[in-house]
């Protein structure tokens, strides 16, 4: 289990570090990230999968709701903790699973575990994905996308409105975090399986897929096969 937690009163970060310890210490593989600012927080997301967030909201200063819109884009879930308790609705209408209020003790956030561990066994899926814009973080939502193209170190989320927003995330960690909903039919492309029309051998090998809105992706050999599978089980 992994878990990050995002404070920048050191003392707080590491008290909230043993209660963890303490409360997890039969999990086994449990690693706990601590960063003290929204920036190196963001950063870490971007290049990690986790499980839990604990978020402070008030972070030197910067506002940690822009973290939260991350959690919603990403694989993991977030328990609030925060003495800016006027913010709690707030930060439920984004979807958090609990608001930890300060100060605070082990039984307190022994309770925000267990509503983890319901959540998990629910087994929630990505609803979302966050684009970076003029230093904000906006949402896609998921059933508004096609397909995702590899550009590069990032990735393309070509929508059904025509738009195309570019995805700071690599093909890899984009598929820890798609619902199953997506299949990758290539090493460079995923895309929504009922958006499929149709799938073939073009010659030699090469291989393609065609979606519902007229376009012609390329679909790997092995790929192919999978597919084959799938729509002829």
């Amino acid at each position: 289990m992994k878990i990050l937690i995002v404070e920048d009163e050191r003392p707080i970060a590491k008290f909230i570090e043993r209660c963890c310890k303490k409360i997890l210490h039969d999990q086994e593989a449990l690693e706990i990230e601590i960063k003290h600012t929204l920036e190196n927080a963001s950063n870490y997301l971007f290049e990690n999968q986790i499980d839990l967030c604990l978020l402070d909201l008030n972070l030197n200063g910067k506002d940690g709701f822009d973290l939260l819109k991350l959690a919603l884009s990403g694989s993991f879930h977030t328990v609030v903790v925060s003495a800016n308790t006027d913010r709690a609705i707030e930060a439920f209408q984004f979807g958090v699973l609990d608001f930890v209020p300060k100060p605070f003790d082990e039984r307190r956030l022994r309770n925000s575990f267990d509503r983890f561990f319901e959540r998990v066994e629910l087994n929630s899926t990505t609803k979302y994905l966050s684009v970076r814009k003029n230093n904000e973080n906006v949402l896609l939502e998921i059933e508004e996308i096609y397909f995702f193209k590899a550009a590069g170190i990032y990735v393309e989320a070509h929508l059904k409105d025509g738009r195309i927003e570019l995805l700071d995330k690599t093909m890899d960690r984009l598929g820890q975090i798609l619902p199953s909903n997506f299949i990758r039919i290539h090493r460079s492309y995923f895309v929504e399986i009922t958006e499929i029309e149709s799938y073939k051998h073009v010659g030699g090998g090469t291989y393609c897929v065609n979606l519902k809105n007229g376009e012609s992706l390329p679909l790997s050999r092995q790929k192919y096969k999978e597919l084959h599978e799938l729509f002829n089980h």
